[in-house]
């Protein structure tokens, strides 16, 4: 099975493109409407996302495991 997406910006021609699937024969075929939202919340959080986070905040991950797990006893015997 093959998949085709088409971005149309008019009611009329999604119309068209329908009737023409329709036509065509096409059984199966699925539309969605996109939604463009540009609320101050949405673009604080896209703002995060693109930022990123800063790495060297997290510390030195051996000493953390080191400190964490110093009360396990593991017995390396039998590898």
């Amino acid at each position: 099975m093959e998949r085709i997406t088409f971005e149309i910006e008019s009611r009329k021609e999604l119309n068209l493109l329908i009737s023409i699937a329709e036509k065509l024969g096409i059984k199966r075929f699925f539309y969605s409407e996109a939604v463009k939202s540009k609320s101050a919340e949405l673009q604080k959080i896209h703002h995060v996302i693109d930022k990123g986070v800063d790495i060297s905040t997290f510390g030195d991950i051996k000493e953390w495991q080191r400190t964490t797990r110093s009360d396990r006893n593991l017995n390396f015997n039998g590898i």
